[in-house]
């Protein structure tokens, strides 16, 4: 019975270290759909994740160490995996003249943040930009703490869950009038984003720790 309790309080430590990294993800998601004001949820969720890391993780000194470990890995590749999403989309969309545009979500971000409905300058779009890489990025860490041990395909698995969310709420929201060409350009870009987070991953990770190449999440 000890045994079952320790194995099933590892399985909710690891699923809940990596879930926190979803909180910016999912604070949009509520914003779309409730209209409820995406500061105040970030901020809540936010609250919530450092309260889960406080309880389910901090205290464990093994779990804490592979934590933050994932975290040096989950990071850089997600940043670097969200820099070749936006490149891959912008390509796609030049190369074949779609009118979709890659980038129209951004200055609806920094509205959102700023609470305010005025048109996109730079302070607007450049806090777009920042939200759009903190999802990359954060992304990139939830994948690195839960799947960051398998291999590289996972990655490509990940991204095109994120991708099933996305194109249920972007559409609607961002009033997209050609979904086919908004459709293709997602799931490219995402497709790109999972190749290069499974791949960068799975290399830091190697180089971090190359005694435990393979090893469950912490």
């Amino acid at each position: 019975m000890t045994d079952s309790r320790t194995a099933i309080a590892g399985r909710l430590g690891v699923l809940v270290s990596g879930a926190v990294f979803l909180t910016s993800g999912a604070s949009l998601l509520v914003y779309v759909l409730t209209g409820t004001p995406l500061p105040l949820v970030l901020g809540v969720l936010a609250v919530a994740a450092a309260v889960a890391v406080a309880v389910a993780v901090w205290p464990d000194e093994v779990r804490r160490r592979g934590w933050l470990r994932r975290i040096a890995v989950g990071a850089p590749a997600g940043l670097l995996a969200t820099g070749a999403y936006d490149l891959s989309r912008f390509l796609l969309v030049e190369v074949l003249g779609f009118h979709a545009s890659p980038f129209k979500a951004f200055p609806l971000f920094g509205q959102a943040l700023l609470m305010s409905d005025a048109s996109s300058g730079p302070v607007t779009f450049g806090l777009g930009v920042a939200f759009h890489a903190l999802n990359g990025v954060t992304f990139g860490c939830a994948y690195a703490v839960w799947f960051g041990h398998r291999p590289w395909w996972w990655g490509i698995c990940f991204a095109l869950g994120l991708e099933a969310f996305m194109l249920a709420i972007y559409p609607g929201w961002l009033d997209i009038r050609s979904l086919r060409e908004f459709t293709t350009m997602s799931v490219f870009g995402h497709v790109v984003y999972g190749t290069v987070l499974g791949l960068g991953a799975s290399r830091l990770l190697r180089r971090a720790n190359p005694d435990r190449t393979g090893t469950a999440a912490p």
